[in-house]
């Protein structure tokens, strides 16, 4: 059996929905009218690991694990399985830029991570300014 859904106006011109089984195609609509619409319906389930399965309770059918009571008669069949395509991270390389000390003869070293988004200098400004140096602000300025 097939689950289909039938689409047609009421009384009042808007468009009402039903679904229902049916032995392979189906030629008249069972107490439904004259249908605008019919097509194949098939519950989506989505779940990256899991497959589905159906599961009668106390008289009701449930789409499994998901708990989603579906229509008696409701197969395997009548269910689309959509998995999720796993996301793909690309790693970006850090931006490193060296400057040299205005009052001393050090070198320090600022790093963006584009990744996360966050700056790092070794400079003492770092700390002092709660990480927002001259060197960090110079580097957001280069990388918006």
């Amino acid at each position: 059996m097939a689950l289909w859904e039938f689409s047609a106006p009421n009384k009042h011109g808007m468009l009402r929905t039903r679904i229902v089984h049916a032995e392979g195609s189906l030629t008249t609509t069972p107490k439904f009218g004259s249908p605008q619409i019919v097509r194949r319906f098939k519950y989506k389930y989505t779940h990256p690991i899991y497959p589905p399965m159906i599961w009668k309770h106390e008289g009701k059918t449930y789409l499994m694990p998901k708990w989603k009571e579906v229509m008696e008669g409701t197969t395997l069949d009548d269910i689309e399985w959509v998995k999720p395509k796993p996301k793909v991270a690309v790693k970006q390389e850090p931006i490193v830029i060296t400057s040299a000390s205005s009052s001393s003869d050090k070198t320090y070293t600022t790093t963006y991570y584009p990744d996360s988004g966050k700056f790092w200098c070794d400079c003492p400004g770092m700390w002092r300014s709660g990480g927002n140096c001259k060197h960090v602000k110079q580097m957001r300025k280069e990388n918006k």
